[in-house]
């Protein structure tokens, strides 16, 4: 904010906008601790699927507590899941639908033949033999 005005003192931006000096900083302060944490759990979180690629986001959050713990970073399942998102971090879940082939069925096809249209005279001739 300084930046924008520099020939505006702070105490005087702060008064206009209704906070205080202290609110001021406190509020930069938490945003870069905020952001220095985030950023070491998304350091950890590549450390992790390295080793493990498909991990999912809530056995992370399990593995993770004791570095949470261990840094002093409060974060919930849900804005783990977030902050995940947020960086593209987060494992699509495989489908299991199987692609099928399926071949165009012609117009005078018979189940069991042998795949070439025949009409169904033709059919009929053919089982009508005798060996």
């Amino acid at each position: 904010m300084k930046g924008i005005y520099p020939c505006i003192s702070l105490s005087r931006l702060c008064r206009l906008l209704g906070i205080t000096r202290q609110a001021y900083y406190q509020h930069f302060w938490e945003v870069s601790d905020i952001t220095i944490g985030y950023q070491l759990i998304l350091d950890r979180v590549i450390e992790i699927r390295q080793i493990h690629p498909a991990i999912g986001g809530r056995k992370l959050f399990y593995l993770l507590q004791s570095f949470l713990l261990e840094h002093q970073i409060k974060i919930g399942r849900d804005a783990l899941f977030d902050l995940l998102a947020a960086n593209k971090l987060l494992v699509r879940k495989l489908s299991l639908h199987h692609a099928r082939t399926k071949r165009p069925l012609t117009k005078n096809h018979v189940p069991g033949s042998s795949g070439h249209a025949c009409s169904s005279r033709q059919f009929l001739q053919k089982t009508r033999r005798c060996p």
